[in-house]
């Protein structure tokens, strides 16, 4: 049976001019992005008398690392108020109180913020479809960047919705969604770095840089993506590059399948963070920030 919770969303979304707006926005971005480069490159070949690869290779990596950026922009904003915008309409408790589970509820939700992701991954393949122009990438290469999109954008959409769920007010679920994608993608390099640092400066017992610390950057979806780009474009191993620098005798078989190993991950979290904020959405065990206040039971 479909969700009704997802049918609802789906039809506010589509009646509004919200969502053709951002979809006009999101591949205007990119397209115009796309075609400067391709304008640099074309001018580039008729200085030097034949195409440089290089630089429409560089047009290919620009792109799909600016639309990751605004995946990561995006996506909590939208999930963010998914719960916490019911408490404030007052209109959560009709839905606890219908026949709708907690987990059908926080599924549903999130589906129909998926769905505006897998919109916007679908209306951008024109635009990154301007590389094969020239040739270099192969389609395989540009559907697996589709579907490290769409992975990461599930994990970010399910910190949005976890703090949608704990949070009283969106504007305090979308502060700690962004907070949270921060502390991820930037945190977990300031950590390596801080630990580089101490190994630097002798400071602690390290015989391999840092050592296993590495493994922090497993679940930060900027690495992952990374390293899958930088696999497609050139001949050089981001991982292995960061291994060099930072834990030079750490290797196996992560190291080796890091991309699809932290893929793998963030898919797990991400149904793990959903699990708990089903849980955390009935009345008996909610809480919520700031503070952990238990809600009272309807």
């Amino acid at each position: 049976m479909s969700n009704p919770v997802y049918q609802n969303e789906v039809k506010m979304s589509v009646r509004t001019a919200r969502l053709a707006l951002l979809i006009m926005g999101f591949n205007g971005i990119l397209a115009v992005l796309s075609l400067l480069s391709l304008y640099g490159a074309v001018n580039r070949s008729r200085y030097f008398g034949s195409v440089q690869f290089a630089s429409v290779i560089q047009t290919y990596s620009t792109v799909v690392f600016i639309e990751f950026a605004m995946f990561m922009l995006l996506v909590p904003a939208i999930t963010a108020g998914s719960i916490s915008g019911e408490k404030e309409r007052k209109t959560l408790d009709l839905l606890l109180t219908s026949r709708m589970t907690p987990m059908s509820i926080v599924f549903g939700k999130l589906k129909a913020s998926l769905n505006l992701v897998i919109i916007l991954v679908v209306s951008s393949l024109p635009v990154l479809s301007l590389v094969f122009i020239f040739g270099g990438i192969r389609i395989r290469d540009l559907f697996l960047v589709l579907a490290a999109l769409l992975i990461s954008g599930f994990f970010a959409g399910s910190l949005g919705i976890l703090f949608s769920t704990v949070s009283r007010k969106t504007t305090t679920a979308t502060v700690f969604s962004y907070g949270s994608m921060i502390a991820l993608i930037f945190g977990s390099y300031g950590v390596m770095i801080l630990l580089q640092y101490l190994n630097t400066n002798n400071i602690g017992n390290f015989t391999n840089g840092i050592g296993k610390g590495i493994y922090l950057l497993i679940v930060n979806p900027a690495v992952s993506f990374i390293a899958l780009v930088y696999s497609q474009v050139s001949n050089e191993d981001y991982i292995a590059g960061l291994c060099s620098t930072y834990a030079p005798l750490e290797q196996g078989f992560i190291i080796d399948n890091w991309v699809l190993i932290s893929l793998l991950v963030q898919i797990l979290v991400s149904v793990l963070l959903l699990l708990l904020s089903s849980w955390l959405l009935n009345p008996l065990h909610a809480v919520s920030l700031p503070g952990r206040k238990h809600l009272e039971e309807h």
